[in-house]
């Protein structure tokens, strides 16, 4: 992505988050997405670059809705019950095919679902450790983790990074 057209991005949101569009917002916000693209420029070395597969797309929404729902139902029969039996733990997860792509959409997803949360993600051996707060079958948990990681795969399509001095 062109830095002109990062830092329009960067300003539109700005936009959005101020409500309202004047002079003084236009100005201010072009000014901090330019400092934002100063401080922390983006890096053109990433091994692969990613685009997101629309059927892909549909079958993560479709996923998160079911897991959403699931997690939630279960979460309010705990809470409403007199003595809540929990049974946490915490399970690692080696990804199939390591990509940071899949990391953060898998991430996001455990984050949202409510009784899970990542504990920790070993970038070196491409492992995640999740944390259940009801982890009664170790090995629906494996494949519950295992399911996401396709349809994560599934919604990340990665391209190898053009090489210098080629044509995009």
């Amino acid at each position: 992505m062109k830095l002109l057209t990062r830092i329009a991005l960067l300003t539109a949101l700005w936009l959005l988050a101020w409500g309202e569009i004047s002079v003084a917002n236009i100005v201010s916000g072009i000014a901090v997405a330019t400092a934002l693209m100063l401080a922390l420029p983006p890096s053109d070395d990433h091994a692969s670059r990613a685009r997101i597969d629309l059927v892909g797309a549909v079958r993560l929404a479709g996923y998160v809705a079911k897991q959403l729902i699931t997690s939630n139902v279960v979460m309010t029969r705990l809470v409403l019950r007199r003595n809540p039996a929990t049974a946490p733990g915490v399970l690692a997860h080696q990804l199939q095919e390591p990509s940071e792509h899949v990391v953060t959409v898998m991430t996001t997803v455990i984050a949202l679902s409510p009784g899970t949360m990542v504990a920790d993600v070993d970038r070196t051996s491409s492992t995640i450790y999740v944390h259940f707060l009801i982890l009664d079958d170790i090995d629906a948990g494996h494949r519950s983790l295992d399911r996401l990681e396709r349809v994560a795969r599934a919604t990340i399509r990665t391209d190898p990074a053009p090489t210098p001095g080629s044509v995009t």
